[in-house]
C-alpha cells in the first residue's frame, strides 16, 4: 500500500512539473543582451528572463548591472523573484508585488530596474504589446568611482575641512535649503485629510499609498515646471537666511566641536565607500586601508623605513666634479648666510668676538652684508686659478712641439735621402 502512495506521489509530481515547465520559457542572460519579444494572442508561455549573476572579484568592484525594459505605454505588469519557479507563481497568482507600480523617477517609455550583483534575479513581463527587454552591465561604473573616491578624499581630508570657513558655510547654506523645504512639505502635510488616507492606505494596501505618492510627487514637478522664477527666487532667499545665520554663529573655534565636524565627515566617507560598491567586503577593505594610512603613527613608520635602510641600503651615488663645485658653492653660501645671521642676532656676543679678531672692521664688513673675501685674497685667488690653468697648458704643447721634432727629423732625413 505505501509503494503504491509513494507511486502515486512521484507521478503527481512529474505531472505539476511537466506542466510547469511548458508553462514559461527561461531566458538566461549573460553580458549586454537585448531581446525583442512579438507577442500573439495564441502564445500561452510565459517568457522569464533571469540573471545568473557574477562571482565575488576584484572586477566587478564597480560593476552594475540593470534589466531596461523598452515598450511605447505603461501597460504592462513586472514580476520578479529570484527563481524563476518565484515569479511564475507571482505571475500565476497576479500578487499586487511592487515592481509593477512604476517609478515617478523613470522615463515612461524605458523602465530600468537595478539588480543585485552576486544573486540571480528573475523577471517576467505581462503585456500584449511589443517591448524589449536589455540586460546592461556596466563593467566600470563611473558613479560608483566617483564616490569611492570622494568618500576617500572625504576621509583623508576631514581635518582640514573642520575648520574650513569655506567649506562651513556651503555646508551651512545646503542644509538650510533643505531644511527649509521639509519645512515647507510638514506644514503641507498638515493641510491633508490624515484620517482619509489612512483608511485608504488600510483598504488599498501599501500601493493605494505609493499611488498617492507618485501623484504628488508629479504635483510637485508640475510646480517646479510652472514656476521656476518662484521657486528660484524662494531658493535664493533660503540660500541668503541660512548664509546670515552660519555668519551670526561662525565658523567652529572650539577644538571639541572641530572634532564633532571631523567625525561627521569621517562617518559620511564611510558611508559613501561602503555603498559605493555592491562587494561589501571589497569596500570595508578600503575603509579600513584608508582609515589605517589616515591614523598610521609616524614613529612607527620612521621605525620601519629606517629598518627598511639598515636592511636594504641604498647605493650611494658618486658626484661629478661640476656636481662637487656646485655643491660646495652652494653650501658655503649657505654657511655664510646662517654665520651673518648668528653674528647679528642677539645671541652673539659680539663685542667678546671682535676683541678676539685682529681686524674688527672687516668682521663688522661681513655682519654688515659684504663679501667675506678682500680683494687681494680674491687677485691671489684669481692669479692662483690662472697659473693652474697655465700648468696644464705645457702638457700639451709639449706634446705639440715633440710632434714637430719628428715631423722635421723625418722631412730632412727625406731630403738627404
Amino acid at each position: 500500500m505505501s509503494a503504491k502512495t509513494n507511486l502515486r506521489s512521484l507521478l503527481i509530481i512529474l505531472f505539476v512539473y511537466s506542466v510547469n515547465t511548458a508553462a514559461y520559457d527561461v531566458h538566461w542572460l549573460g553580458g549586454s543582451t537585448t531581446i525583442d519579444r512579438d507577442y500573439p494572442t495564441s502564445k500561452q508561455t510565459v517568457d522569464i528572463y533571469c540573471y545568473s549573476g557574477t562571482s565575488k572579484s576584484l572586477l566587478a568592484l564597480w560593476q552594475t548591472v540593470k534589466f531596461h525594459v523598452k515598450l511605447k505605454n505603461n501597460e504592462f505588469s513586472q514580476y520578479i523573484g529570484s527563481t524563476p519557479e518565484e515569479v511564475y507563481k507571482d505571475y500565476t497568482e497576479d500578487s499586487y508585488g511592487w515592481s509593477s507600480v512604476i517609478s515617478p523617477f523613470q522615463r515612461k517609455s524605458q523602465k530600468t530596474l537595478a539588480l543585485e550583483l552576486f544573486t540571480p534575479t528573475c523577471m517576467a513581463i505581462n503585456t500584449k504589446q511589443r517591448h524589449s527587454i536589455e540586460l546592461q552591465v556596466i563593467r566600470v561604473d563611473i558613479w560608483k568611482v566617483l564616490l569611492m573616491l570622494l568618500g576617500i578624499i572625504l576621509i583623508s581630508s576631514a581635518k582640514s575641512l573642520s575648520g574650513n570657513p569655506l567649506f562651513f558655510y556651503l555646508c551651512g547654506v545646503l542644509i538650510g535649503v533643505f531644511a527649509s523645504f521639509m519645512v515647507l512639505v510638514y506644514y503641507v502635510s498638515k493641510l491633508l485629510p490624515k484620517k482619509t488616507l489612512t483608511y485608504g492606505i488600510l483598504i488599498g494596501g501599501w500601493t493605494v499609498g505609493v499611488y498617492v505618492f507618485q501623484q504628488i510627487w508629479e504635483n510637485v514637478r508640475t510646480i517646479v515646471a510652472s514656476y521656476q522664477t518662484y521657486v528660484f527666487w524662494y531658493t535664493l532667499l533660503a540660500s541668503f537666511i541660512s548664509f546670515l545665520v552660519c555668519y551670526r554663529i561662525g565658523p567652529p573655534r572650539n577644538q571639541r566641536s572641530k572634532n564633532l565636524v571631523m567625525w561627521t565627515l569621517q562617518a559620511v566617507g564611510v558611508l559613501m565607500i561602503f555603498f559605493s560598491s555592491e562587494y561589501q567586503e571589497a569596500a570595508a577593505s578600503v575603509i579600513v586601508m584608508t582609515l589605517t594610512v589616515k591614523y598610521f603613527p609616524d614613529w612607527l613608520l620612521h621605525r620601519i623605513q629606517g629598518f627598511w635602510r639598515s636592511r636594504f641600503p641604498p647605493k650611494p651615488r658618486l658626484l661629478s666634479n661640476e656636481e662637487y663645485y656646485e655643491q660646495g658653492a652652494r653650501e658655503t653660501k649657505r654657511a655664510l648666510e646662517e654665520l651673518r645671521k648668528h653674528c647679528a642676532s642677539p645671541d652673539c656676543a659680539q663685542w667678546r668676538v671682535m676683541l678676539k679678531l685682529n681686524d674688527s672692521k672687516r668682521f663688522a664688513s661681513f655682519v654688515e652684508g659684504n663679501s667675506h673675501l678682500s680683494d687681494d685674497e680674491i687677485l691671489d685667488y684669481e692669479s692662483y686659478a690662472f697659473s693652474m690653468e697655465n700648468a696644464r697648458k705645457p702638457n700639451r704643447h709639449s706634446t705639440r712641439d715633440n710632434n714637430m721634432e719628428i715631423s722635421d727629423d723625418d722631412s730632412s732625413d727625406d731630403d738627404e735621402i
